[in-house]
């Protein structure tokens, strides 16, 4: 049996993770770019939804990769409405939904806040008055019913933040800062002071926020110590930039096809885990929209924007929808098939893009 086929599904799923090992070694050997170090191979088990997945992860030029098996009939797409769902669900009546949501939102940054648009998050969305009309709009979003290949990827695990880079980590207690010594000198005083706007001392530490985007200054986004920040500056990129940046390494973004396939992995359900729409999906410690998925990768997840993909829309994906008042409507962007008409960039591949708004990764495309 040739490289390539051993790397697709079924037949990867078949052999042991001994040999699969062996096989990474020749995949990293023949496509990643040998320029680039590359450390820590390991085995790694990833499930979400009842869909398991066997693989390995690998860091490449210090940054976390997993491997995602090809596919060679992959159904992709959705026609099927609001089928599976339970109306109970999606009922515009579930009020601890609501509350759940507005807690939720408080953990995670919203697309808004990076356009400094307070009016774009409290614009009202036409109601849906029943569910024909809702099964109406489900379809009317989701990409078509197809079936394709899907190639080998080597895909990386975490997303970024488009036209954002990371230039260091702050402590809150002791103020310590380390990164960028330079870059943290001229913004030292207004960090400090959009932490702590009325307090002086580490008193007020339970009121510090989860994320701050700052004018076009600076993007902090809480660690999980809770005691220290991830600090981003805002930078100029379009996307066409970025997709030139990508290939001087041999690496790309993930097409339209590859993205919902690896999302959901070709499973007829609307969302990567399945159907339902409970309350603890706004619970972060138990809910899906913070967690890796079967592939082990962080996709369409609370806290990210759209991603950028290389063809069709040139985005997937969406952040929440604030405004929308029916809750499957409100989620739909996290959806595995979802079409972001609204943040496409088909016809502005030239244009600088909004620090942050929009998100990326970094993949590896085995083919013969």
């Amino acid at each position: 049996m040739e490289l390539f086929d051993r790397l697709m599904n079924p037949n990867w799923k078949n052999i042991p993770m001994e040999h699969k090992l062996v096989l990474a070694s020749s995949v990293i050997r023949y496509f990643v770019n040998p320029l680039l170090p590359v450390a820590d191979i390991r085995p790694a088990y990833f499930q979400m939804g009842g869909i398991k997945t066997e693989t390995f992860t690998v860091e490449i030029n210090g940054a976390p990769f997993v491997f995602v098996p090809g596919q060679q009939e992959a159904v992709l797409g959705w026609d099927s409405g609001i089928s599976g769902l339970d109306p109970l669900d999606i009922s515009s009546d579930r009020k601890e939904m609501y509350l759940a949501i507005e807690n939720c939102l408080k953990l995670s940054v919203q697309g808004a806040e990076f356009l400094h648009d307070d009016h774009w998050m409290k614009k009202k969305i036409e109601p849906i008055h029943s569910l024909e009309e809702l099964e109406g709009l489900v379809n009317g979003q989701m990409s078509r019913l197809r079936t394709t290949a899907v190639p080998p990827l080597l895909v990386e695990v975490n997303p970024h933040y488009v036209g954002m880079t990371k230039v260091g980590n702050y402590a809150v207690i002791n103020g310590k800062f380390e990164g960028q010594l330079d870059w943290f000198s001229r913004h030292e005083k207004a960090i400090h002071q959009a932490l702590m706007p009325s307090a002086t001392g580490s008193s007020v530490f339970a009121d510090f926020p989860a994320h701050l985007v700052q004018n076009d200054s600076f993007f902090l986004k809480q660690n999980e110590d809770l005691d220290s920040y991830a600090v981003f500056a805002p930078y100029e990129t379009t996307y066409a930039e970025m997709r030139k940046q990508l290939e001087k390494d041999g690496m790309g973004l993930l097409s339209t096809d590859e993205w919902e396939y690896c999302c959901g992995a070709s499973t007829r359900r609307l969302f990567r885990w399945g159907n339902q729409l409970h309350r603890n999906l706004f619970e972060p410690e138990e809910s899906h929209l913070y967690k890796k998925n079967m592939f082990g990768l962080e996709i369409a997840n609370m806290g990210w924007g759209p991603e950028l993909v290389e063809d069709g829309l040139l985005a997937k994906g969406g952040w929440i929808s604030i405004q929308a008042e029916n809750i499957l409507e409100k989620l739909l962007p996290y959806a595995t098939y979802y079409e972001n008409y609204a943040d496409a960039l088909s016809e502005k591949q030239q244009e600088p893009l909004v620090p942050g708004y929009y998100c990326a990764r970094r993949s590896i495309r085995i083919e013969m």
